[in-house]
This record gives C-alpha cells, structure tokens and sequence, in this order.
C-alpha cells in the first residue's frame, strides 16, 4: 500500500507541473502575440520613413545634375528597405513602392529635372538595402538636357 501513496503523490506532483506550465504558456501566447504586431507596425512605419528619404535623396540628385547640366554626373548610394516591390521614375516624381500588411503603399517625392525616355521605363525591382545610382545629364533627340538614371543590375 506504501508504494501505491508515493506513486500517486508524484503523479500528482507531475499534474501541476504540466498544468502550471500550460496555464503559464496559456498567459504568455496572447501577450507574445501583441508584441510581435505592435513590432510589425513599427517596422512598416520605419520602412515607409526609410523610403522616403531614398526617394527625396533620388530626386535631388536628380535636380542637382540637371542644374549643373550636360556633362553633370553624380552616384548616389541609395538605403532601399527589406520590403521594396520596385522603384519607378515618372515624368516628375520617383516612386517607391512598399509591400505592406495593408497591401501596396506608394513613397512618392517630386523633382523638377528633365529626365530621359529610358529613365521613364526603367523600374527597379527586387532590390533591397544599399544601391549605388548613377545619376547623368545627357541630351534628348532635340538637344535638350535630360537626366538619365542607372543602377547595377
């Protein structure tokens, strides 16, 4: 009979060991949970900051080379965030398109500058983290000044 009370006592012993750990995972789960979103939004605010300032740096660059005119070449070491879909270049503004929970957000900044045919259809896609971009000042099919953009495939 001895025997049988201590094989029950740590039996028992071993229910409340599991029912504490579950009870404790049980309270932990929700909470890891509302961390990790609270984690996701910062990090998409973050990205949509960081896209920002590469669109704005693009676009100067932009401006700056076709103020100083033909011949005007600048490289621009651009910080594209880990969620980018592509950079595109319209007739008057760069943009950045991010991959976000909500689905696609747009970072858009405008430049002054002429850019090329070929800048218009260039688009920039699965690109991430540092990238230099070259920015050059050329002429058109009526001589007139316009900036094309390049990068390292």
């Amino acid at each position: 009979m001895e025997g049988q009370a201590v094989k029950t006592r740590k039996g028992q012993a071993s229910i409340e060991m599991l029912a504490t750990v579950g009870i404790v995972l049980l309270l932990l789960f929700p909470l890891l949970m509302l961390l990790l979103v609270g984690a996701q939004v910062r990090f998409e605010g973050l990205s949509q900051i960081q896209a920002a300032s590469a669109a704005r740096l693009m676009a100067d660059s932009i401006n700056e080379v076709y103020i100083e005119g033909k011949g005007a070449t600048k490289v621009a070491l651009v910080n594209l965030p880990s969620n980018t879909q592509s950079v595109t270049f319209s007739s008057n503004e760069v943009i950045i398109s991010l991959e976000t929970r909500s689905g696609t957000t747009q970072i858009t900044y405008p430049f002054f500058g002429n850019v090329s045919d070929a800048t218009l259809q260039t688009k920039i896609e699965n690109r991430r983290g540092l990238m230099p971009v070259t920015f050059s000042v050329g002429e058109d099919q009526e001589r007139n000044a316009v900036v094309n953009v390049g990068y390292v495939h």
